[in-house]
């Protein structure tokens, strides 16, 4: 189920609206405020990570997006339909806190030093 991110060149200024109002509704809906359905909030949730820039790998930003992203559309395959905000927020916030990001990032404060250089020394971006 996983689509490919459209390439760079091939991005519209109405492809970063589209994904810019759904991320619009999906913060409403987190946020307590959202006027779509569970299945549509999935939906768009599934795609949220179609115009990310990076592969995830070396950006936590992306990384989250596109983590997001992917615990929605297995909630989709395995055909999900209640309760689905509050389980979807626990899955991803659970996969995000198993990142090396956000161990990495943790560490880093524990130890009283600046995360943002330790992402840095990696050429790692937060």
């Amino acid at each position: 189920m996983r689509k490919k991110r459209k390439p760079l060149e091939e991005r519209t200024p109405e492809d970063y609206r589209a994904a810019a109002d759904d991320s619009m509704e999906l913060a409403k809906v987190l946020a307590g405020q959202g006027e779509i359905s569970d299945q549509d909030f999935l939906e768009r949730m599934a795609r949220s990570d179609e115009l990310v820039d990076h592969d995830g790998e070396t950006c936590g930003m992306c990384h989250n997006m596109i983590l997001g992203a992917q615990v929605a559309r297995e909630m989709i395959e395995a055909g999900e339909y209640e309760d689905v905000v509050r389980k979807w927020a626990t899955e991803a916030r659970r996969r995000w806190e198993k990142s090396k990001f956000f161990k990495l990032w943790q560490e880093e404060q524990k130890a009283g030093r600046d995360p943002h250089q330790a992402f840095q020394d990696r050429g790692w971006e937060p």
